[in-house]
């Protein structure tokens, strides 16, 4: 469970702001039932956490086999648990791979946000929110809704990543971030005169 910073951009000409941002964000709703599909194992996730296995003491490894009821040396079995994959809910295998029936979002991002009045700043007065995108000083929000209802964002791993950097105090962001960085300034640059709505986005 994590907050983060989005950034909504709506039209200038909108009356019902709260109406219009919930309608670009609930297509992205965890909670949002859709219709049964086929999820596959994803064998790239399976090799990471294989990897990130192998780097735990032999001890942890004991406890997480006895745990899963599994060998020490079955490093696969233990992965597909860790990654909350079970034998049991294996509803078949095609050209694909395995896979299980599920009615989960799969463009899930959020279960819940609250809007933000305004944000304070290292420098200067603090921004009110809403303003126009024109107006808004360098942000670099870990996801942007453009008026089009497309979800942009960062991605976990380089948001994680960022945001232990400045934990850390580290100056000098990563590849990933100055892409991002990039990413939004173009994006912003396509609205100029639209709105932008600032969230706390709960996941």
């Amino acid at each position: 469970m994590s907050h983060f910073l989005a950034l909504v951009l709506i039209p200038p000409d909108a009356t019902a702001i709260e109406t219009e941002v919930a309608k670009l964000l609930k297509p992205y709703y965890s909670e949002l039932t859709v219709a049964p599909y086929k999820e596959y194992l994803n064998q790239v996730a399976v090799a990471r956490e294989v990897e990130r296995l192998q780097q735990l003491p032999k001890q942890a490894i004991a406890k997480l086999a006895e745990d899963w009821e599994v060998a020490q040396d079955d490093l696969e079995a233990m992965a597909k648990y860790e990654l909350d994959w079970f034998e049991d809910e294996i509803a078949g295998v095609d050209e694909k791979g395995s896979y299980r029936l599920t009615t989960i979002n799969p463009l899930g991002k959020w279960d819940s946000y609250r809007f933000i009045q305004e944000e304070s700043r290292e420098s200067g007065a603090p921004l009110p929110y809403p303003c126009l995108v024109s107006t808004l000083p360098p942000v670099v929000p870990y996801a942007l809704v453009t008026p089009d209802g497309q979800w942009h964002e960062i991605g976990m791993d380089a948001g994680i990543k960022a945001f232990a950097r400045q934990l850390r105090g580290e100056i000098i962001p990563s590849q990933d971030e100055t892409a991002w960085d990039l990413e939004v300034e173009r994006l912003l640059q396509q609205y100029p005169n639209y709105l932008a709505i600032a969230l706390d986005c709960h996941c």
